[in-house]
């Protein structure tokens, strides 16, 4: 026997503490499965207030026969009724739980007022035809499921631990319920599904968001809309970590790193033409020195820098805007500046300052990204 370290404020934290009990027991009796005896009237009433809460299929399941960690019930195929009969017949004993008989708690209604009501005057078989529909329920979740995650892998561009970017008018085109399917089960790969209510203002940004907003969901979860891609992501608990940045004193040849946007760059300089096996030509450039004012520095984007092009100086915003890069994606550009400004968007765009002639040694700087 034991007892509730603290008085349950609910039966949803009552279940929880009977549940902490009886694992605890387990593991002191080095016990390998917890079985409990839910049977198929308890099927029938869970299915039934699912239903009248609006459950979808997942819940419409009702109570699997196993649940993690290590529960089994091995009652669920018979009725309450089956059971008694069996028990009386061997001379079994059972306790009968006095709460299970109180009416003010929603399920006991269900059970001793609604079920046996609705048997009494419209459909006699209820309570099977409730535990045939958590069957049908139950085997259709994992079709549904498996087509669900071919559709979400198809509307992702691009993914991470804790950020994941959608192709939005993919999204867009489907139907609003199923839209509205896929928008959770996205959601759910980095943090809690949106309710109804969360859903249904995640289905109005998508259609009326304007590209550079954001709006904030449940559980820490932001989703913002960047040009024609929408972008999920899960706030950091903690601040992350400023970007650093990598002086380059002069022509000399050196070697250093540098983290920008959570992504470490291996940096390489010096005169003359350096090894550039598997580094794409967009990760390596070269200068000519004496049009160079040293110090250079290697790192992120800030508001206001702006870059010489042949059309003349503009603000790398407006180059990021034009190529469509939204501003979460901003910063994982590394850039290459001098005092007169930025001479290269790594991957992006090269300014015209102090570009190679062929007059002499040029000044190269190759950046590799880790993998």
């Amino acid at each position: 026997m034991g007892r509730a370290l603290r008085i349950p404020c609910s039966e949803a934290e009552a279940r929880d503490l009977r549940y902490e009990f009886l694992h605890q027991a387990r593991l002191e009796l080095d016990a390998d499965w917890l079985a409990t005896a839910h049977q198929a009237d308890d099927q029938a009433e869970t299915v039934l207030f699912r239903l009248l809460r609006g459950s979808g299929l997942a819940g419409l399941a009702g109570i699997p026969a196993r649940r993690a960690p290590r529960i089994v019930r091995p009652l669920l195929p018979f009725w309450r009724a089956e059971i008694e009969t069996y028990a009386a017949s061997r001379g079994l004993a059972y306790l009968v739980d006095p709460t299970n008989l109180d009416v003010t708690i929603a399920r006991n209604r269900i059970r001793h007022q609604l079920i046996p009501a609705i048997e009494a005057s419209a459909a006699p078989d209820l309570r099977k035809q409730l535990v045939r529909l958590a069957s049908l329920a139950r085997r259709a979740s994992p079709v549904v499921g498996r087509i669900t995650r071919r559709a979400v892998d198809e509307l992702i561009l691009e993914t991470s631990e804790s950020r994941i970017i959608v192709a939005r008018t993919a999204l867009h085109a489907y139907d609003t319920h199923v839209r509205a399917h896929l928008l959770r089960a996205l959601v759910g790969r980095l943090g809690p599904r949106p309710g109804r209510v969360g859903t249904r203002i995640a289905l109005e940004f998508i259609t009326t968001g304007t590209s550079g907003r954001a709006i904030d969901l449940a559980g820490g979860i932001v989703m913002g809309r960047e040009f024609d891609c929408l972008y999920i992501e899960r706030r950091q608990r903690e601040e992350a970590a400023e970007d650093g940045e990598l002086v380059l004193h002069g022509p000399e040849g050196g070697a250093g790193e540098v983290e920008i946007a959570g992504v470490r760059w291996q940096v390489r300089w010096g005169l003359g033409t350096l090894p550039v096996a598997g580094v794409g030509h967009e990760q390596y450039a070269c200068f000519d020195p004496s049009e160079l004012r040293f110090p250079l520095i290697v790192r992120s984007w800030r508001p206001g820098d702006r870059i010489r092009l042949p059309a003349g100086t503009r603000k790398l915003k407006k180059v990021f805007v034009d190529r469509r890069i939204g501003r979460s994606q901003r910063r994982r550009h590394p850039l290459l500046a001098d005092r007169s400004g930025v001479l290269w968007a790594v991957g992006l765009v090269r300014g015209v300052q102090a570009l190679d002639r062929h007059e002499g040694s040029p000044f190269s700087v190759c950046l590799r990204r880790e993998a």
